[in-house]
């Protein structure tokens, strides 16, 4: 029983360890970034190997590295202040029968946990695992350490796996559990998920390398590496351990290399590194919001607001006011927000207005939110404490005492928005990971119009026709045997080529309570399926928490998407758990029927920075079994949202997202036209205001 109890003991406190670790923010530990070297898996390292070190706080790194017999393209996050991941695709061979010539590609996810940062007489220790979520390509574990002297930054370190075929040695960490002596085989099935733990077991082989700083943009690497490369010996002639390189970093965001890898390869890598809490331009090019005035006995009373100049610096502003009424002490606003993605900014610059333009009688302010006909959230504004605010101290890590988030009983309020819209532009769309075409993509135009019946109720309407694309070239058909509602894909892209309705739907929305919303729709949902549904959300003002219900009866549409169905017809519907901080990391959960009747989760995790990026990632399991759903096992994807106004560092609404799914499958499928709610209506919402508190008086 001690045995046990200590063991749990040491469980504990490992565990306890690894949370301080991987939260733990120290300024003062920041490692000099310009020592931190991106190696060619996209982490801190010197060519093929780690290093100890870590990357930035929440940077992203897009990297591709190119030679005769590789192609590597990955994506690497410092998702907390001590971890990192990667993930990498990587086309093998040459002379093969996959794209460009490839024998094969192979999809793997790394990570990188930084356990101590470099001090004066320690280096910086890190641990790492190679392709744990993959194919097994790349399968290996390392422990790091990195010390610098001078402008040379010495790394040296133990392999297992790959990193342990050259000079091995016996496993050190035998000492603990003979289990680590020997590395038993790893299957991984179709792909995709974790297989068989064999982490740090089997034989073990030192390795080290140096990186050499050169003034203050070129960096010089070497390093002994202990991979054999064995899996690559059909196609490559390794006549060394040691690899060679010289980076040269053009400017704070782009880093070119070129190397001489195992004595017969010469390699290109270009890396992009970019920092959410870094924006490329300094300061905002925006008008200062308007100066509030002096309230108080001692200062020159208003007794009358100003309706008009109010409306009118709105207007200045971009918003559409679609209601301005007092009542007693209290202003009532509604609005439309079409200049600021930033609902913090957006609201300082609404009370700030109301502050200098109302009468000293008005001292609350209510300002509600009007997105797509809903009133996706309101905030109670006290307009004589707001001024302390404005010029007292930053609110960046604080809450603000005179303004907050409150739930209203649905208001009366008359659009102002055309009843009619349309508008014609250009599209683009893409696909990814197919070995015989792992980038396609297509250009065109849409043409997109929408109805206001009334407010609420809308019909809208899509049209879209190719100019450039090489979709068509896709050789790639399922083989699925569950309901293809998403394996079809290539035929779509085929039977649209014509010109294809994207979408046509009639929908409803309204505010049925405080906190509680409903959205009804019906018609050619998306490209895929048409059908009817809806939704109900319950989201209190303060709570971070949401729970949303929705259910849909869908058909598949025709390869031609037009206004044809097919015979699969299907019902579907999940219970949804949002959870959203407002501080690191925010969770949904979707529980319920997929398209191909199959029943599961889906969870969804992402990290929100006060900038406006969002990098996450979901998976699905379902109750489909790995080898029915073929390759990758089970549904997943990772993302990163990126603002505009964080490239232009001016107002501007508009995001681009950038999915990478590592597989279509029909396990797991999910409706696209599910779900809108809370979309809709999380950006305005308390938990993002709070997360951009710094931008309120901007």
């Amino acid at each position: 029983m001690r045995l046990k109890a200590g063991y749990h003991l040491i469980e504990k406190f490992i565990l306890t360890f690894l949370i301080f670790i991987c939260f733990e923010i120290d300024d003062a530990l920041a490692q000099d970034r310009s020592m931190v070297n991106t190696g060619n898996f996209g982490l801190p390292g010197i060519i093929d190997l780690p290093t100890g070190r870590r990357l930035p706080d929440g940077e992203l790194v897009f990297m591709q590295q190119i030679h005769k017999s590789l192609s590597r393209a990955g994506v690497s996050f410092q998702a907390l202040p001590r971890i990192g991941f990667s993930f990498r695709y990587s086309g093998h061979g040459f002379d093969g029968t996959e794209a460009y010539g490839r024998y094969n590609h192979d999809r793997s996810f790394d990570a990188h946990l930084s356990i101590l940062d470099e001090r004066k007489f320690w280096p910086a220790i890190s641990l790492g695992l190679r392709d744990f979520i993959g194919t097994g390509h790349y399968s290996s574990e390392y422990f790091v350490g990195s010390k610098s002297l001078g402008s040379f930054d010495l790394t040296a370190g133990i392999g297992f796996g790959r990193l342990a075929g050259r000079n091995s040695i016996s496993n050190p960490m035998k000492i603990l559990s003979p289990r680590f002596e020997k590395r038993t085989g790893k299957n991984y099935g179709r792909g995709g998920t974790l297989g068989a733990i064999n982490w740090f077991q089997g034989d073990a082989s030192p390795f080290f390398g140096l990186n050499y700083k050169l003034g203050t943009k070129i960096i010089l690497s070497s390093e002994y590496t202990a991979d054999l490369m064995s899996q690559e010996s059909g196609y490559l002639s390794v006549k060394s351990p040691w690899n060679l390189g010289a980076s040269y970093r053009l400017n704070k965001f782009l880093n070119i290399a070129a190397q001489y890898l195992h004595g017969s390869e010469a390699s290109i890598t270009a890396t992009v590194a970019v920092n959410p809490d870094k924006p490329p331009l300094k300061g905002g090019r925006e008008l200062a919001p308007v100066p509030m005035r002096l309230r108080g006995v001692d200062d020159f009373p208003i007794s009358e607001s100003n309706e008009t100049l109010i409306r009118k610096v709105l207007s200045a502003d971009n918003f559409l006011t679609h209601k301005l009424h007092f009542e007693g002490n209290i202003v009532h606003l509604v609005v439309t927000n079409t200049k600021f993605r930033s609902t913090t900014q957006a609201v300082g610059r609404l009370a700030s207005a109301l502050q200098r333009f109302t009468s000293d009688d008005v001292e609350f302010a209510y300002i509600t939110f009007l997105v797509t006909d809903l009133e996706a959230a309101s905030y109670r504004v006290n307009l004589k404490k707001i001024t302390d605010e404005q010029f007292g101290p930053a609110l960046s890590n604080s809450k603000s005492g005179s303004i907050s988030a409150v739930d209203l009983k649905p208001q009366v309020v008359r659009s102002i928005q055309p009843r009619f819209s349309w508008g014609i532009g250009p599209y683009v769309t893409h696909r990814l990971f197919n070995p015989d075409l792992p980038f396609s993509m297509e250009a065109g135009f849409e043409v997109a119009s929408g109805y206001q019946i009334t407010r609420g109720f809308n019909l809208f309407g899509a049209i879209r026709k190719s100019a450039l694309t090489n979709l068509t070239d896709n050789r790639q058909r399922s083989d699925s045997p569950l309901p293809r509602v998403h394996s079809d894909w290539a035929r779509y892209d085929f039977g649209g080529q014509g010109g294809h309705i994207h979408e046509l739907r009639l929908s409803y929305t309204k505010n049925l309570a405080p906190g509680l919303y409903g959205r009804a729709h019906a018609g050619l949902l998306e490209p895929f399926f048409a059908g009817v549904g809806g939704e109900v959300l319950f989201k209190p003002a303060q709570s971070q928490l949401a729970i949303g219900l929705d259910i849909h009866r869908v058909r598949t549409r025709d390869y031609r998407m037009k206004f044809g169905l097919l015979d699969y017809e299907t019902t579907l519907g999940h219970v949804t758990l949002y959870y959203d901080a407002g501080e690191i990391f925010n969770i949904e959960v979707n529980a319920g029927r997929y398209l191909a009747g199959d029943w599961g989760a889906t969870t969804t995790i992402s990290r929100k920075f006060g900038s406006g990026w969002e990098v996450g990632g979901y998976a699905t399991l379902t109750d489909v079994p790995f080898d029915t759903f073929g390759e990758g096992s089970f549904d997943k994807a990772i993302y990163v949202s990126i603002p505009m106004d964080w490239i232009l560092s001016s107002p501007n609404k508009t995001r681009r997202r950038l999915t990478l799914r590592p597989i279509t499958r029909d396990g797991g499928a999910q409706l696209a036209s599910a779900r809108k709610l809370y979309r809709t209506i999380k950006g305005s919402q308390n938990a993002s205001f709070e997360r951009e508190l710094g931008r309120l008086w901007k």
